[in-house]
């Protein structure tokens, strides 16, 4: 081995204890910083959360249901409730005998003994044995004085006239949550915020001696006051069940809206179903029926169109209320022969007579009279290519050909209400436009929400959309529409001692892009210019099986028969004039037409007063509704088969 010498001369290694021991400080203070730092996130950033996670584990929590808010009518009559009921949970750990557990619960709730008592011996926290318990079953477990028995409040929604207004209210989920209607429209007011029940628990999940228990209670949802008024639903109800009964329709629907405010008071729609069993388990009738085909489909209107070219042509200037059409019962557009709805034609008629009369000459005039841009300008002034923004889920707008695209052909056909496709509540709207001297109500149900508390309400609020028409033209189409149920196609729908005005419709149905052949909507859209009652009443029934399917023989007299019965409910009285003595006439029985021309026939009825329909282009009678030997009165439309 080699030494290596050592060199005295080497200097020495100088250590510098001033530098180590500020390292070690150094050092020091960045471990107590981060450990302050830590303790800082740890209790002041994360303690909210921290503290909710030990809660969940040495506690546990019952739920309780928030008491889902009331719907109600403008008088105060409860549409929508909610009952309480209560979910049974048992925690197998915290029970004494679970064979006694097993037994109670057998005798209550009517369970197989074997089978309950299997279901609370599993190892688990917390196990569901009941949901929806009412009270006495509750205090029947109360009383037992069992341990690890809890529960929880539920909430059971119920709807105390059944099947009533079904698709307006609509109905709730098994979570409680709103799913169409107005359940679904105004869920966030009426769904509350749910509270629980805290229990002190051990690490297995039985409950700790003299440990606490804590309430924190659930806040009721807020009440939804809508326009509504039961009694006249119930009218309009009344009038579908007759529609059903006469007709044996597809489907029909009633709406009762005041035209002055857009304040619906009621929407009634066949079929439908009791909101209190709801068809979960038969999807085609639930999905046929749970939506509001009011606001949710379109169909062509007819003649009930009428009213808005009538309106716009009045109000542009293209035609005047004394100006004169001859209708041979054709015209020829595009080279395209468009019918009359009466063959033989109207002759020589004025603008008013051909409103009250519905004929399909003088309207497409009027349209072909506007132009495409003018007339589409109305139109879209009515709201009709737009939604309407009614307070109910599912709306969707009506369906135009688009402008560019529209020929004189089209033209003359929207003029009469066919090649469109609206809404029954746009069209509802925009014809209440035409009487209300021109403003575009927004239609809708709310009228306040109400805190269940401290008993506030707060007044929903849906401004007009716009201007239609002017005042004046709006007062003319009063006038017109006025004489079409005194002198024209809507005398059915006549009340003696009262204003009324309207329009009938009887629109062709189509399938496949086709006319379905005997497949009709029968419509009538009347107006009570009464001033305790400025309400507009909209009745379709689609599909009436039989001969009879004109609106005026289908329709009006239902629309009829609902004015009645609201000025009766609201208490307003009739004031009968010279006038309308003779529009009504002493009732008499009806003679036996069958056998003559229906020119004959037509010429008598009229002498009598009588407002008359044909079907066919025959030029015999084969066939009368109502039946010889029938008591009418010149309220009454007859319908001549040919």
């Amino acid at each position: 081995m080699r030494l290596q010498k050592k060199d005295h001369n080497q200097s020495p290694i100088i250590h510098n204890p001033r530098k180590r021991l500020l390292a070690v400080l150094l050092l020091a203070a960045f471990s107590f910083a981060a450990v302050l730092g830590k303790m800082f996130a740890v209790m002041v950033v994360q303690s909210g959360d921290l503290q909710a996670k030990a809660v969940t584990q040495w506690m546990r929590d019952v739920p309780t249901e928030a008491a889902r808010g009331r719907i109600l009518d403008r008088n105060g009559t409860v549409l929508a409730d909610t009952a309480t009921r209560y979910n049974i949970y048992v925690r197998p750990n915290a029970t004494g005998s679970k064979q006694d557990v097993a037994k109670l619960l057998a005798e209550v709730f009517w369970y197989e003994y074997n089978d309950i008592l299997a279901k609370i011996s599993v190892h688990t926290s917390e196990v569901t044995v009941a949901r929806g318990a009412d009270k006495e079953q509750l205090d029947a477990l109360m009383e037992s004085g069992l341990s690890g028995i809890y529960y929880g409040e539920d909430n059971l929604r119920y709807y105390p006239f059944g099947d009533f207004m079904t698709q307006t209210l609509g109905f709730t989920g098994f979570d409680g949550e709103g799913q169409t209607g107005l359940e679904a429209y105004y869920d966030k007011y009426l769904a509350g915020t749910d509270g629980m029940i805290l229990t002190d628990t051990d690490l297995v999940g039985r409950e700790i001696e003299g440990g606490g228990s804590y309430y924190i209670p659930a806040v009721k949802g807020m009440d939804v006051v809508t326009t509504l008024d039961a009694t006249i639903q119930r009218i309009a109800e009344g009038a579908l069940r007759t529609a059903e009964a006469r007709f044996q329709p597809k489907s029909a629907a009633c709406v009762v809206m005041n035209y002055e405010t857009g304040e619906i008071l009621a929407l009634a729609e066949y079929p439908s179903f009791d909101l209190n069993d709801v068809p979960r388990d038969d999807l085609e009738t639930l999905f046929g029926t749970s939506k509001s085909s009011v606001v949710s489909t379109v169909y062509e209107p007819g003649s009930t169109f009428k009213i808005l070219t009538a309106a716009a042509a009045l109000d542009a200037g293209k035609v005047g209320v004394t100006d004169r059409y001859y209708c041979s019962g054709t015209r020829v557009v595009d080279g395209q022969k468009i019918r009359c709805w009466k063959a033989k034609g109207h002759g020589s008629i004025s603008f008013a007579e051909g409103v009250e009369q519905s004929c399909n000459c003088v309207f497409m005039d009027s349209a072909l009279a506007m132009g495409t841009e003018l007339f589409y300008d109305y139109l879209d002034a009515f709201g009709l290519r737009a939604k309407t923004g009614v307070d109910i889920t599912g709306e969707t707008s009506g369906i135009f050909i688009p402008e560019q695209s529209v020929k004189s052909v089209d033209l003359a056909r929207i003029g009469f209400g066919q090649a469109v496709a609206v809404t029954p509540i746009g069209m509802l709207a925009a014809a209440a436009s035409v009487v209300n001297g021109g403003r575009l109500v927004t239609p809708h149900l709310l009228s306040g929400i109400t805190d269940g508390y401290s008993g506030e309400t707060v007044s929903g609020s849906f401004p007009d959309r716009g201007t239609t028409v002017s005042a004046a033209t709006s007062e003319t189409m009063r006038v017109l529409l006025e004489n079409v149920v005194k002198n024209g196609s809507g005398k059915s729908a006549y009340v003696p001692g009262y204003r009324i005005g309207g329009k009938t419709g009887t629109a062709q149905k189509y399938e496949n892009g086709h006319i379905a052949q005997g497949k009709y909507i029968s419509s009538f859209l009347g107006f009570s210019f009464e001033e305790e009652a400025p309400f507009a009443v909209l009745l379709l029934v689609d599909e009436p099986q039989g001969y009879m399917y004109y609106g005026s023989l289908v329709a009006a007299p239902l629309v009829g028969d609902v004015f009645e019965n609201i000025f009766a409910y609201l208490g307003v009285s009739p004031e009968f004039t010279g006038e309308e003595a003779e529009v009504v006439g002493t009732p008499f029985s009806l003679a036996d037409y069958t056998g003559m021309s229906v020119q004959q026939a037509r010429a008598k009825l009229a002498a009598l007063g009588l407002h008359v329909e044909t079907d066919g282009e025959g030029s015999t009678v084969k066939g009368q509704i109502p039946a010889a030997g029938t008591v009418v009165d010149g309220r009454n439309t007859v319908l001549l088969f040919t």
